[in-house]
């Protein structure tokens, strides 16, 4: 069966009979007066239908003993092509989604009204309606005055015209179907990461003292883009110094400087499924004593997480075991006192889904199952040192254990002063 069939397949399973779910692939924000934000489609809807166009409807409905799968597309607008590029037609639409029942929306409102009718209904008395009620979904805009409407307007909309319907949200029951990663959603992390290593090592051969954080930054991008158009899983983060020590580092705008350590937080994708990676490297080639303190309590940290990993573990066990593990190496290291409270050099999570988006959507309270792919990325920040440490690697989940995706990536410090150092003579 099509990849794409056997996850509608399977939420099919999910819901009860008698029940209809339509999933909104969404339409752009603006930013500003005319401006739009680019736009980004719900992934939940690019999952189920590997289309990534704006306005788009999948409707599923479970009748009893029969399914039936409809995908709504814009109609054809040669003004808007002028306007905004080539859009997907029916043809094309339908071999993207292995979706047979494919319609443009002017035929979006008659079906859904046909399927939720109370009387001479074809699929059934529909008691369920399904929606995805992420808040920031924004569905549909008002032509006259620019309205923006939103999967809760949806919902309202709806119960208003059918009060019978029960609505429920449909997205934890695609968040379950995301985590276990088929052997494609693998394969395409797998090459992510492949990419992702030869962008780092591009990148730190390019790299030197003196450069602003955000032309590296840029070279890592430009490199994906040259080589393979490689998108980037999310905005970079290459921070020097101090400001490693800020986990989401938005600036970028200082330089870096020499006998310092740089954080890089970043990765590309492929057929859309992102690559998460965290490494930190001596701008000089080499660690210093302080340096390599630290860096080493977090690289053991690391390294016992993926001894440590295994199924039925939840994500809240994975960061208990990690912290207590950081706080004995911190103090072993000298880099802290048995007083000290390890949140203060430690405050994040070391782990989290990752696939379609690079923070996956999950319920973090469930155990990890066989499939499930999460990073291993612990981390210690001193501030008053200027220094700020973190090593990420991609887990998959398997019957006993983990495999790390990652291994390729250097991580060692003996491996990356080599790698420091040949990168620099081969320039």
């Amino acid at each position: 069966m099509n990849e794409l069939e056997l996850r509608r397949k399977n939420l099919f399973k999910k819901m009860k009979e008698n029940s209809a779910a339509l999933i909104y692939c969404g339409t752009d924000k603006v930013s500003s007066e005319d401006e739009y934000y680019y736009f980004i489609p719900n992934t939940c809807f690019f999952y189920l239908t590997n289309i990534k166009q704006q306005n788009s409807v999948l409707l599923l409905i479970k009748g009893i003993g029969e399914e039936h799968t409809y995908l709504f597309i814009d109609e054809y607008s040669e003004l808007k092509e002028k306007w905004t590029g080539k859009r997907i037609r029916v043809p094309e639409a339908k071999a993207l989604s292995a979706i047979d029942n494919v319609l443009t929306l002017n035929n979006f409102g008659p079906t859904i009204k046909l399927a939720l009718q109370d009387k001479d209904n074809p699929y059934g008395k529909i008691d369920t309606l399904y929606l995805d009620l992420t808040p920031e979904i924004k569905v549909y805009e008002d032509d006259d005055n620019h309205t923006p409407y939103y999967t809760k307007d949806v919902a309202d909309y709806f119960k208003g015209q059918y009060p019978h319907l029960k609505i429920e949200n449909i997205k934890p029951m695609v968040a379950e179907l995301r985590t276990k990663k088929s052997k494609y959603e693998v394969d395409s992390i797998r090459d992510a990461i492949r990419k992702t290593n030869e962008g780092i090592n591009h990148t730190l051969a390019y790299m030197k003292p003196g450069l602003y954080e955000w032309q590296v930054a840029e070279e890592f991008q430009h490199y994906g883009m040259i080589t393979t158009r490689t998108e980037l899983s999310f905005p970079s983060i290459i921070a020097g110094g101090v400001n490693a020590t800020i986990l989401h580092y938005p600036q970028e705008s200082d330089r870096l400087m020499d006998n310092t350590l740089v954080l890089f937080d970043l990765g590309y994708r492929t057929n859309n499924y992102c690559a998460d990676i965290s490494r930190t490297y001596p701008i000089s080639g080499h660690f210093d004593d302080l340096q390599r303190r630290v860096y080493e309590a977090v690289l053991n940290a690391n390294k016992a997480m993926i001894e440590y990993v295994h199924p039925g573990l939840t994500l809240k066990e994975c960061n208990d075991y990690c912290t207590e593990f950081l706080k004995k190496e911190a103090i072993r290291l000298k880099l802290m006192d048995e007083n000290d409270d390890i949140h203060k050099y430690y405050y994040h999570n070391v782990s989290h889904q990752i696939g379609i988006d690079c923070h996956d959507t999950c319920d973090r309270s469930k155990p990890l199952e066989p499939g499930n792919i999460i990073s291993d990325e612990p981390g210690l920040y001193f501030k008053d040192y200027g220094i700020g440490v973190r090593i990420e690697d991609d887990l998959l989940l398997t019957e006993n254990g983990c495999e790390n995706l990652s291994i390729e990536i250097p991580k060692e410090i003996s491996d990356i002063e080599k790698l420091l150092s040949s990168l620099k003579k081969g320039k």
